[in-house]
């Protein structure tokens, strides 16, 4: 009898030990929080989003072992372009028609990233976006750069759905921070 429960706290201090390792598979939809109103522009206005950051975004590791690598599962371009063109036309603008040519809104994302580090059995996580923007209209040309960066902190591996949450609200954030940039905007009015 001894023995059984020998081996049996053993072995769950070993599992304990070993801690878990999963995948975390999340969508990458930023909303942009843009209130409506009735712009005009008198060009057509395209919008392109590209990245050279692949589908996993990073990993979490914490303070009793338990380990989660983070894969975007959607086409995260597609899905800020998407993003970017709903804000702009909520704040009144209509893409396709006007005159050539275009004006044009570059979009590339720059950073996406879920990183942690372990402080003591306190697990903190720093969670980025990032996007570079270029909006040419006519003889005018403006660069930007938006960022967003957020920290959590907890004791166990999140659930999945709260880094999704977490990183749709960062991205979302940065989203809206370019729709609200007076810059970009007075160049689209043109």
């Amino acid at each position: 009898m001894l023995n059984k429960r020998l081996i049996l706290t053993f072995t769950l201090s070993a599992a304990l030990l070993a801690g878990c390792s999963t995948t975390h598979y999340i969508q990458i939809d930023p909303t942009a929080s843009i209130q409506s109103e009735k712009l005009s522009n008198n060009r057509v206005i395209q919008v392109s989003t590209t990245t050279q950051i692949g589908n996993q975004i990073g990993s979490i590791k914490t303070g009793l072992n338990e380990r989660a690598d983070i894969f975007t599962t959607n086409d995260v371009k597609q899905s800020v372009n998407k993003s970017i063109v709903n804000g702009l036309r909520k704040l009144g603008f209509t893409l396709d028609q006007g005159v050539l040519p275009p004006a044009k809104v570059d979009v590339v994302i720059t950073k996406m990233s879920y990183t942690t580090k372990v402080d003591n059995l306190k697990t903190v996580a720093t969670l980025n976006f990032g996007l570079n923007v270029t909006v040419t209209a006519g003889d005018e040309t403006y660069k930007a750069k938006f960022a967003s960066q957020k920290t959590e902190e907890y004791g166990t591996l999140p659930y999945q759905s709260a880094v999704q949450k977490d990183m749709n609200e960062l991205a979302s954030k940065t989203v809206t921070r370019l729709l609200e940039d007076q810059n970009i905007i007075k160049l689209l009015q043109q």
